[in-house]
């Protein structure tokens, strides 16, 4: 077939001097070094022939293959992480089409959200905002800019996914069909309206789902403080425990409490204790006396041994956590002189702190309860900016007022000991939560929001989303292994709400209308929201900033989260007809971002997870196992790696690690993958200047017993790359062909070589070898390719006569069912494995001889001249001698002991001197002919 590609001469090559009588030795225009320049070439021909196109006409009326790209967010250029994935992610396609699918694969983009909003302020000023539709362009502008510089890079890999129409999350169409996801989710009663803490980023100004949250571990002050029960309080306790005829103190009494967020004292609304345990009364230096759990007593008294001056061991068990919800107890807030009742709390224990919590509802989802369930007051007295408010009932401390939350829990304590409340001050390293984006805490805070209801029953759905998507997870295959699905089905057993809003402008909207008096809906929302569907899908979001308002009514400025965009990629893409996704691949993180939202979403429509088969894969980490980070720029120089060394070796380190765990990036193993390229490369090259040359030539009627072997080898190898191909094992489908690879270099072609070079045309060995090493090109460069496309389309393309325009073209031909190894496959087997055996004794010996001097191989036994060709034949470059002659060598290595076939291997003496045929290169004892050939070589010559 012919094609306007031209293999490149960049490689300098020199043409050997001419033999006395010519050999079969070819040159075929393909290197062992990879070249980066050829790469490029190769792209530039891929896109002006539409390679992509050519394949998806080939594979028409095949299989669909369905890979749904998660996407990237559209902000900075591509970083290693992203070429790893998407790497992974094109080996995947490659194999499926090799395979016979038609693969469907867009590339995708997640375009909306906070990190393109402070792109757009950073570049345009703090008053962007002001205009929200030149904002929100502005903002599709970077995303758009973010993209096109991604797909640039991206395209370097070689990836068969289309680049040039990709699905973005910012598509009006997709847009307004993920807005009528919603507005479905909000009829069914899913999404509903709650007053509740949720994880609040003060970087970001608002809250933030569990996906948008990592951990981290950073000090918190654990605070003990006193504060005095109410005198009723006090009555009421010392009367119970007379009624049970126990001693117990009489006079004020002071309650033990503490906390870790001693900001959060100012909102103070209660103390919570456990249901059931002993309660004590222990007295401080100053005579204070202060009511906590006997367990927590005594872990105090070990951990602090001089915070009590009387362990108050007389009271111990006088009264029970469990009498106290019939008493009606009450205390006194710390720090504003409220009054703050006690309850019994679910999460308080004995064992932790004092037994007694403070309690602020606005803060924490535990305290929230009781809000709900006990009327607990809820104070919100911290902004959307991290900083205290002075919003309460009582006058606000200007110590206070305006500080971050690391300066209020100083002060909060600064207070507690000016009043003489504060007992004890510890610092502890704790885990807790970050923002991902900003890697800085975040805090509980209550505030109206909106929020999918994971366990509301809906329509055709009587268990909820959460256990629908259980199910489907169920039904869910994952590689290379099953590390991500636990912290999934974690994730969606234990989450009630997912918390959708986001006080953002550059995203989907929540179209609402609120009432300015009652803080009602407006009656026609749903109406509404309908239109602008119909206004999204030919403008765009900002079609909600043009939407008018109706009187009296405000309208909503908050977003959605952008997990619900790009969760919803199923429902709207415009692969509609392929059916259910076959794959997903992103790494372990999204198991709490993509996969998580695709799950949740998916099952509002359909009981089917949203893919077929995941693949999750680790980070890339440096020799030192440190994670490498876009934000940091410490990221590794793609673009100068692929100009020096090229992106099949880029791709063939990604493919040889094991994904599941991390990945280590260092010069090393960049320079191992970059040896493993020449080392393939080389080994096309072989095929490349020996096999058939016609692709139509028929199978010979006889092959030799080597080809046979060969092929079966093949065979086998190409079942276990299959194998290991769909189980995402990448680095083991390479393992698998590089055995082959090995085991032919070091024999198949080491023995054939004779052969190929100087057998004369029309022999059946050579067309026996020929032909076999054709067939092991074709497959060979088609598995290959899934990995190293751009050296096996070269390669394929340096053979004069490829029979199609392109590699990829071919689809891996149907394998029969092997037959057991016949008798002589087995003495070849046998054979090879007895050469295999003796090459460490060869090596030896080539200490014993001279420079330039062959090893030699002395056989005891009788053997015939049939027998002695064969032998030579099995060790090429050795000389050997046989018989009698077996004992003329002056200096050998003995082989291995009981061979049935002794053998010595050293230097021969002089009288048993070799000669070397001047064609083949072969040492024999006898003499030459005249022309300095072998007896075999002048019968192949022609003169």
């Amino acid at each position: 077939m012919h094609t306007s590609f031209s293999p490149s001469h960049d490689h300098a090559t020199s043409t050997p001097a001419a033999p006395s009588y010519a050999l079969r030795l070819n040159q075929p225009a393909f290197w062992n070094t990879p070249s980066p320049a050829m790469e490029e070439r190769l792209l530039a021909h891929w896109r002006a022939t539409g390679q992509r196109q050519q394949l998806d006409s080939a594979r028409q009326g095949k299989p669909r293959y369905w890979l749904l790209d998660g996407p990237p967010y559209a902000n900075g250029d591509a970083h290693l992480g992203h070429l790893l994935n998407k790497t992974l992610k094109d080996v995947h396609a490659r194999h499926a089409s090799v395979c016979g699918h038609r693969v469907t694969w867009r590339a995708g983009w997640d375009c909306h959200g906070l990190p393109l909003e402070l792109a757009v302020e950073k570049r345009h000023g703090a008053r962007a905002k002001d205009d929200a539709r030149l904002f929100m362009q502005q903002c599709r502008d970077e995303a758009t800019r973010w993209k096109d510089q991604q797909a640039l890079s991206m395209s370097r890999l070689g990836l068969m996914a289309d680049l040039d129409q990709p699905w973005l999350t910012m598509d009006p169409g997709r847009e307004a069909a993920s807005l009528s996801l919603l507005l479905d989710m909000w009829q069914a009663g899913l999404l509903v309206e709650r007053h509740s803490p949720v994880h609040w980023c003060p970087a970001c100004q608002s809250a933030l789902a569990a996906s948008e949250l990592e951990k981290t571990t950073r000090e918190r002050m654990e605070t003990f403080f006193s504060v005095p029960f109410a005198a009723a309080s006090c009555q009421a306790l010392e009367q119970r425990a007379r009624q049970h005829g126990v001693a117990w103190p009489a006079g004020q009494l002071h309650l033990l409490s503490w906390t870790t967020t001693p900001w959060t004292l100012w909102a103070n609304a209660g103390f919570g204790h456990p249901q059931t345990g002993a309660l004590t009364v222990a007295t401080f230096d100053s005579g204070l006396r202060v009511v906590l759990a006997v367990q927590a007593r005594d872990r105090l008294l070990r951990d602090y041994p001089a915070m009590f001056s009387h362990a108050g061991h007389e009271f111990d068990g006088a009264l029970d956590f469990s009498q106290l919800g019939a008493l009606r107890l009450a205390a006194v807030s710390p720090l504003t002189g409220l009054a703050a009742p006690l309850l019994a709390a679910a999460f308080a224990s004995e064992s932790e702190g004092s037994g007694f919590v403070h309690l602020a509802p606005a803060f924490g989802p535990d305290d929230f309860v009781l809000h709900e369930t006990d009327g607990v007051r809820l104070d919100c007295h911290v902004g959307k900016d991290g900083r205290l408010l002075d919003v309460g009932t009582v006058a606000m401390p200007d110590a206070l007022r305006g500080a971050t939350l690391e300066v209020a829990s100083q002060v909060s304590c600064d207070l507690l000991a000016q009043s003489g409340r504060l007992v004890h001050v510890e610092r502890r390293s704790v885990e807790t939560t970050m923002c991902w984006r900003h890697k800085k805490p975040v805090f509980y805070r209550a505030s109206q929001q909106w929020a999918l209801d994971l366990h509301r029953p809906f329509d055709g759905c009587p268990e909820g989303l959460a256990q629908r998507a259980m199910a489907a997870l169920g039904h869910t295959v994952f590689v290379p292994d099953e590390k991500a699905r636990a912290p999934l089905a974690l994730m969606m057993s234990t989450r009630r709400f997912w918390t959708l809003s986001r006080d953002r402008l550059w995203g989907l909207p929540l179209p609402f209308f609120r009432h300015a008096t009652s803080g009602e809906l407006h009656p026609d929302t749903a109406a509404m929201w309908r239109e602008l569907v119909l206004r999204v899908r030919s403008g765009g979001v900002e079609a909600w900033q043009a939407f008018e308002t109706p009187a009296g009514y405000a309208k909503s400025m908050q977003s959605v989260d952008v997990w619900f965009d790009a969760g919803a990629a199923w429902h709207s893409a415009a692969e509609d007809g392929c059916g259910q996704p076959d794959l997903a691949v992103e790494g372990q993180d999204q198991t709490r971002g993509w996969f998580l939202s695709s799950f949740l979403l998916h099952a509002f429509k359909s009981a089917l997870p949203p893919f077929k088969k995941v693949m999750t894969h680790r980070f890339v980490v440096d020799e030192k196992g440190m994670k490498f980070s876009k934000s940091d720029g410490g990221t590794p120089d793609h673009k100068a790696l692929f100009a020096k060394s090229g992106a099949d070796v880029f791709r063939l380190w990604v493919c040889s690690q094991d994904v599941g765990d991390e990945m280590k990036w260092s010069a090393t193993s960049l320079k191992q993958a970059t040896q493993d390229a020449r080392d393939w490369r080389s080994f096309l090259r072989f095929h490349l200047a020996n096999m058939e040359g016609n692709p139509d030539a028929a199978r010979p009627d006889s092959l030799r017993d080597l080809d046979r072997l060969a092929s079966r080898k093949l065979q086998e190898a190409r079942r276990q790359w299959q194998a290991c191909m769909e189980a995402g094992r990448f680095y083991q489908a390479l393992t698998c062909l590089a055995q082959f690879r090995q085991w032919a270099s070091a024999e198949w072609f080491e023995l054939s070589k004779r052969t190929l070079y100087c057998a004369k045309a029309g022999d059946a060995g050579l067309a026996s070898v020929q032909w076999a090493l054709r067939e092991s090109f074709l497959w060979c460069a088609q598995m290959l390719a899934t990995v190293m496309p751009f050296a096996c389309e070269e390669a394929y393309l340096a053979w004069p006569a490829h029979p199609r325009a392109s590699l990829f073209l071919h689809e891996l031909a149907e394998q029969d069912q092997q037959p057991d190894m016949d008798p002589a496959l087995l003495h070849t087997e046998a054979m090879l494995a007895w050469r295999r055996s003796l090459q460490p004794l060869v090596e030896r010996a080539r200490g014993l001889v001279d420079k330039g001097t062959p090893v030699c191989l002395a056989f005891e036994g009788d053997h015939d001249r049939q027998s002695e060709d064969q032998l030579r034949a099995l060790f090429p470059g050795c000389f050997v001698l046989l018989g009698e002659n077996a004992n003329a060598l002056d200096a050998f290595e003995a082989g291995p002991p009981g061979d049935a076939v002794p053998v010595r291997a050293g230097r021969s003496v002089a009288a048993f001197r070799p000669h070397r045929c001047d064609r083949c290169r072969d040492y024999l004892r006898g003499a030459l002919d005249h022309h300095g050939l072998c007896r075999q070589c002048a019968a192949e010559v022609t003169r």
